[in-house]
């Protein structure tokens, strides 16, 4: 059988591990971009976790006060869990153990209190702000098919809830981005050369991909090379024959620029696998150690666990990211990580499932964030050591009642988490929903139905920007081309009267450079 010169290129590079959209092929050649490296002068990294599935928030985050408290139980009697099991947390400007945490998050308790990590509430995809009677009479466009897995991922990932209709800058009609890409295409010039600003080792592709700039896909496993089949001879003619391929011209520009992302991808493995080493060996060996004794799971009840595997991977390009060139680091100055597990969509049996995959996030969380202040104290980074922000997305929320299987279904509205040494921590940001579901929520402005669904009062946009704003995002120019829904989004909501805070750009979860 006869194979195109594309059809050998896409097979080729599975066994590399790198993969560029095909729709939205990169520009490896530098273009001009406003953004200038303005706050921090050492690197920066913003992490997301991508909870696959849609994550039950109601149950991470809880009022412990009398009456939100009881509305909560009333509203699962098989899932809700106890004010004694319930970890207790004294968010600031609140009154003092008014909310706790899901049984699980031990060691995120410890961090919220240590100023470490906050929730952002109530957060969600929207076209523009809403309000009930605006769901209810159809009055404002609703993200496209709410509620749909697929749908709502790419909403969060996109941070364009109308894919259908949205009004995209010209650069990007055609092309299919997220907003991990699309600020990467925006903070680009920051580093030096043509590596990608954005590594993906999980979550949802969507996010990662620019329309300038592509990202590098990278197996959870942290692996970007040649699979190997143990035939030295076989390997090498493998290797030979790509080369020929990838030098051939027969005037197709789709497959001379996938070759051109191909062969690009061959030279970022070989950077990136020289650089994890160098950099890694150029910290103290019992830092070394230190770290890697971090990511060792619990000997029970860890079958299966990925996230920490993925989050060492992280550190590990982090640490290569960081590192200048002269210790063998790639000296970046921003990047961009994503990750991802699950499955979180619990509709039965949630009063197993979701503890466990909330154990395995405390524990990986809380590995990366100590990793990270061992190497916040290596003096081989000088002033200006390496930061990054943890962030969490998820398709949506869960409805607060629960239903007759022992989970819950698909929500809207969320809380998420935000955890890292420059977060503004111990705070709940935004409004956390009101949980009266008495009379079927007619009286509760907050939930859609009478299953508790709450309409955000923060959109992806804002959650987004403050991370994106952070690592070096400036302009109002470079924000409408990332977030091309936003400058509607505000008009609106200065417009229709809605509180202050849905009028904010940015909330105030990251700590302002000094």
């Amino acid at each position: 059988m006869s194979m195109s010169r594309r059809q050998f290129l896409r097979g080729a590079s599975s066994t590399l591990g790198f993969l560029g959209a095909a729709a939205t092929l990169p520009q490896w050649i530098s273009q001009a971009h406003a953004s200038t490296l303005t706050g921090y002068a050492g690197y920066r990294a913003a992490v997301c976790v991508f909870l696959l599935g849609g994550n039950d928030s109601n149950n991470v985050l809880v009022p412990l006060t009398a009456g939100p408290y009881e509305q909560y139980r009333q509203a699962r009697p098989s899932l809700a869990h106890t004010l004694d099991e319930l970890r207790v947390i004294n968010p600031i400007g609140k009154a003092a153990g008014s909310f706790g945490l899901h049984p699980a998050l031990t060691k995120l308790q410890a961090l919220f209190e240590q100023e470490r990590a906050a929730f952002v509430c109530n957060v969600g995809p929207l076209v523009l702000p809403m309000r009930k009677t605006d769901y209810t009479s159809s009055a404002v466009a609703r993200p496209d098919n709410l509620f749909s897995h697929s749908d709502q991922q790419d909403a969060w990932a996109s941070a364009i809830a109308n894919p259908t209709t949205a009004a995209l800058p010209l650069a990007l009609i055609g092309k299919v981005t997220g907003w991990g890409g699309r600020t990467a295409d925006k903070i680009a010039n920051l580093n030096p050369g043509e590596y990608p600003e954005v590594v993906s080792f999980g979550g949802r592709s969507l996010f990662a991909a620019g329309g300038t700039r592509q990202p590098m896909m990278v197996a959870s496993s942290g692996s970007l090379s040649f699979r190997t089949t143990g035939n030295a001879n076989f390997d090498a003619l493998t290797k030979e024959s790509l080369s020929k391929v990838l030098a051939l011209d027969n005037g197709a520009a789709l497959e001379e620029a996938y070759g051109t992302v191909f062969s690009t991808a061959k030279t970022f493995a070989t950077s990136r696998t020289a650089a994890r080493e160098a950099a890694w060996n150029a910290l103290p060996q019992v830092t070394r150690e230190k770290i890697d004794a971090l990511f060792v799971p619990p000997t029970t009840g860890s079958s299966g666990w990925t996230l920490h595997t993925q989050l060492y991977q992280v550190l590990r390009d982090l640490v290569a990211g960081a590192m200048d060139t002269a210790g063998g680091g790639l000296g970046l100055k921003r990047q961009v990580f994503s990750v991802g597990f699950g499955s979180f969509d619990t509709h039965v049996g949630q009063d197993t499932t979701h503890n466990s995959l909330l154990t395995q996030l405390d524990f990986a969380l809380d590995a990366f964030h100590q990793a990270m202040a061992l190497l916040k104290a290596e003096a081989v980074f000088g002033s200006t050591p390496p930061q990054a922000t943890l962030f969490t997305m998820s398709d949506f929320g869960r409805t607060l009642v629960e239903n007759s299987d022992k989970g819950t279904d698909h929500g809207w509205g969320s809380h998420m988490l935000v955890l890292g040494d420059r977060v503004l921590g111990r705070r709940l940001y935004g409004t956390f929903p009101n949980l009266d579901m008495s009379n079927g929520a007619a009286n509760n402005l907050d939930s859609i139905d009478s299953r508790g669904r709450w309409i955000p009062t923060l959109t992806v946009e804002q959650y987004a920007y403050t991370l994106a704003y952070w690592l070096g995002l400036s302009t109002t120019a470079e924000r409408d081309y990332v977030f091309p829904n936003f400058a509607g989004y505000l008009a609106a909501a200065t417009a229709n009267g809605f509180p202050t805070l849905a009028r904010t750009a940015r909330i105030g979860f990251m700590m302002p450079d000094a």
